[in-house]
Parts: structure tokens; C-alpha cells; sequence
């Protein structure tokens, strides 16, 4: 937060910066365990899923404890460490399934790395905009409104890829294809 004359306050620095160590933190387990589930047979969609359902959580939470105090909100890092960490691994699991045998990994990768740039950035454009104009509480709805949009999507057309690599399915055709790339 801002002191009156436009300054951070003293009190936002070291809760920013726990945000940032507890996330931080948090992503190195969620990876570890992510890495011992997807190893011990667990789906790489469930997994992927569980990262998608941390905002909506997140930004519920945060609403929800918005007077409870700094360390509520605090705690609410470890949901964004355990999506950054489940993206972070499954990333390249999942895209390595979809374009095995295209060539296209490269490609693929660079094109939904830039789709996540472009989000996180939009998302902060956007979010401040609604801030400014009509409170936290308001920016926070939307973004746990708009990301249940991917947790549908997700869930409705992303087919389980673990195992499926070399096997050409037309499922993973078509999410190569919408991508722009022809296999």
C-alpha cells in the first residue's frame, strides 16, 4: 500500500517481500511433488488442472480475508506457489506430448510461453485499470470470474497426453493444428 503522499509504506516492503520468498518456496515443492506424482502415474491433466483451480481459489481467499490481516493474505502465496510450480513442470510435459513426431516442440513452446507473457502482463494492465476505478474487491472478482474460462476449457478439451506420445491421436492433431502449425 501508499502512504498519503503517493510513498510505499515501510510495513507493505517485508510483506512483499515474504509474498515473493513464500511463493517462491512453495513453487520448489509443488515442482518436487509434482515431479514424484507425474513419476509415480498420476495424469499430467489433473495435475495440470489442480495449477489452473489455484487462482480462482486465490483470488477468493484473498477477497474472503481482505480485513482478517497480512498474514491471511500471505498465506494465500502458497496456492500461487503450487499453480507456478505445477505449470513450471507440466509446461514442457504437455507440449512435448502434443508435438512428438511434428518437430514442432520449439515452435509450440515459444508460442504459449508468449501466450503466458502476454496474460500475466494483460492481466496486470487490466487488473490495476479496475483497481483505479472501482476497488480491489471488483479487479479480484473479474480475475477469479475470467480464469474459470481456461479451468473449463482445459477440462472440456484437453485430452490426458501421459503415455500418448507416438501415438498420433486426432486430438492432438487438432491442438497442434489450432496453434497455427500443420503437423
Amino acid at each position: 500500500g501508499d502512504d498519503e503522499d503517493g510513498n510505499t509504506k515501510r510495513s507493505a516492503i517485508p510483506l512483499i517481500a515474504g509474498a515473493i520468498v513464500l511463493a517462491q518456496f512453495t513453487m520448489s515443492g509443488a515442482t518436487y511433488a509434482g515431479d514424484k506424482m507425474t513419476k509415480g502415474g498420476w495424469g499430467r491433466k489433473p495435475l495440470f488442472l489442480a495449477g489452473l483451480l489455484t487462482l480462482p481459489l486465490r483470488c477468493f481467499l484473498i477477497i474472503l480475508w481482505k480485513d482478517a490481516g497480512e498474514a491471511w493474505l500471505l498465506s494465500t502465496q502458497i496456492l500461487d506457489g503450487v499453480g507456478g510450480g505445477f505449470f513450471g513442470l507440466l509446461h514442457p510435459y504437455l507440449v512435448a506430448d502434443i508435438t512428438f513426431g511434428t518437430g514442432r516442440f520449439n515452435l509450440i513452446m515459444g508460442l504459449t510461453a508468449s501466450c503466458f507473457g502476454l496474460g500475466g502482463t494483460l492481466s496486470n494492465l487490466l487488473g490495476q485499470m479496475v483497481v483505479e476505478h472501482f476497488g480491489h474487491v471488483a479487479s479480484l472478482t473479474g480475475s477469479m470470474f475470467l480464469s474459470v474460462i481456461p479451468i473449463v476449457l482445459f477440462t472440456l478439451a484437453m485430452p490426458e497426453t501421459a503415455g500418448s506420445r507416438g501415438k498420433n491421436t486426432k486430438s492432438e492433431t487438432v491442438l497442434v493444428e489450432a496453434a497455427g502449425v500443420s503437423a
